[in-house]
C-alpha cells in the first residue's frame, strides 16, 4: 500500500483518522494501522490492510468469503468460460459496465474486486486516475495482488466489508461493484457506503446476477446452492434501496440478461 493512501483511509468503525508506523519508505508492506478515534488496530500483511477478521464474519458474508477463498484459484478461468457460454467476449461484457464510469481523471474504487478481472479495462484508461480495490475474500485479494504485481500496476488493495468501507467521505470519482451484493448481509448499508465515499457528481454502478444468472451458478459453482441451505430467495435488483435523492436512477440488463446493473449519480 502506498503511504500516500493513508490520506484516503478512515476507520470503518468510526470513520476516524488512521495512523501508520513511522517509516521513511513510500510503501507500507507490514505493520499496524491505528485509529486515533476508537483506538482500534488494523494489521497490514503483504501490503494489504486487513479491516476485517474473516473468522469473525457472520451470515452470508462469512459463507461467501469462505467460498470465494476456495474458488479464487479458478475464478479467472471460470469467468472466461462463463462469457463464452453466454455468447460474448469477456472484454465486451466487462466494458459494458466499466465504460459507463465517468471518473474524469479521478480515483476509482471497485468494491468486491476479486482477482482483478476488471482491472485491464481501468488501468491506463486516459480518464481513470488511481485505482483501488476492496474484497471480503483474502484468497481473491492475494490472487489480485499477484496479478497487479506481475503487470506492474499500482493498485492498492484492502481486505474489508463493503458494508463498512475504510475510506473517508467523498474520496472517489468512480465507484462500482460487480458480483456479490445479492448475498451481502446488509445490501442497504453497502449501497449507502458506496454513496458516502463517492464525490458529488460521481456515477455509481452496482451489478450482480439476475435470477437467470443465479440458476446458472447453481449448476456450475460448487458450494453455491449449499450456501443457502436450499432456501435461496428469488433475486430482485435492489434499486429500491437506492435513496430517492440520487440522480438518474435506473436499472438495466447486462451480459444478455444474466446480470442486472443499477446506475445512479450522487447529487
Amino acid at each position: 500500500m502506498k503511504r500516500t493512501t493513508l490520506d484516503l483511509l478512515a476507520c470503518p468503525a468510526c470513520h476516524g483518522a488512521l495512523v501508520a508506523p513511522v517509516d521513511s519508505g513510500s510503501a507500507i508492506e507490514s505493520g499496524v494501522l491505528h485509529c486515533e478515534g476508537c483506538q482500534k488496530y488494523y494489521p497490514v500483511e503483504r501490503g494489504i490492510p486487513h479491516f476485517i477478521q474473516p473468522d469473525q464474519l457472520t451470515g452470508f458474508n462469512r459463507r461467501f468469503s469462505r467460498m470465494y477463498d476456495w474458488f479464487s484459484w479458478g475464478y479467472r478461468a471460470f469467468s472466461k468460460i462463463a462469457f463464452a457460454f453466454i455468447g460474448m467476449s469477456e472484454e465486451a461484457g466487462r466494458r459494458e459496465i466499466t465504460d459507463r464510469l465517468e471518473p474524469r481523471g479521478g480515483r476509482v474504487l471497485e468494491v468486491s474486486i476479486g482477482p482483478g478481472v476488471n482491472l485491464p479495462y481501468l488501468v491506463n484508461r486516459p480518464d481513470v486516475g488511481e485505482v483501488y480495490g476492496l474484497d471480503i475474500s483474502l484468497g481473491q485479494l492475494r490472487r489480485c495482488m499477484s496479478y497487479v504485481r506481475r503487470k506492474g500496476w499500482e493498485v492498492d488493495l484492502f481486505l474489508g466489508n463493503g458494508e463498512q468501507l475504510p475510506f473517508r467521505d467523498a474520496s472517489f470519482k468512480g465507484v462500482f461493484h460487480v458480483g456479490g451484493i445479492n448475498f451481502f448481509n446488509d445490501k442497504k448499508a453497502a449501497i449507502e457506503e458506496m454513496i458516502r465515499v463517492a464525490k458529488p457528481g460521481t456515477r455509481v454502478l452496482i451489478a450482480d446476477e439476475t435470477e437467470k444468472g443465479a440458476k446458472g451458478y447453481e449448476k456450475t459453482i460448487p458450494g453455491f446452492t449449499k450456501s443457502f441451505d436450499g432456501k435461496r430467495a428469488p433475486i430482485q435488483p435492489p434499486i429500491d434501496l437506492v435513496p430517492p435523492e440520487m440522480l438518474e436512477r435506473r436499472v438495466f440488463d447486462a451480459w444478455k440478461g444474466w446480470f442486472y446493473c443499477i446506475e445512479f449519480r450522487k447529487p
